[in-house]
């Protein structure tokens, strides 16, 4: 993994194994678009909301960065209210293309990413071809 990718996006900082725990999922953006209106003009569209996007790979670096961190936030927030609706365990991993692990457990599954045997058996996993 690349744990040392993450400190020059001004992003949090990430221990020496890349694992990183995403605490604060609850109150994540739950925004997935980045079609923003910018200016802060009132639009003239009777469409009003989010637009619809194409499910395709976004080839510009910067959008797709921007995407990735606003959708983890999002299925992040999601995993979290999945477990308080309906008292579920749930652990999520969602690994960045610069080869860092972001988590969301709840308390029975923490080990699984905290502990040396988890965090091996992850990596494993990862590495595979």
């Amino acid at each position: 993994m690349h744990a040392q990718d993450q400190g020059a996006a001004g992003g949090p900082p990430v221990p020496d194994d890349g694992f990183i725990a995403d605490h604060d999922a609850a109150s994540g953006a739950d925004d997935d678009d980045d079609d923003d209106n910018a200016g802060g003009k009132p639009t003239t569209d009777k469409k009003a909301g989010r637009r619809k996007i194409k499910i395709e790979f976004i080839q510009d670096k910067s959008r797709r960065h921007i995407t990735f961190s606003k959708r983890k936030a999002g299925i992040m927030k999601k995993a979290y209210e999945l477990s308080t609706l309906t008292g579920t365990q749930v652990l999520l991993l969602v690994v960045s293309e610069t080869g860092l692990v972001y988590t969301f457990t709840t308390a029975k599954l923490q080990p699984l990413v905290t502990q040396p045997e988890g965090k091996n058996l992850i990596q494993a996993c990862l590495n595979a071809p």
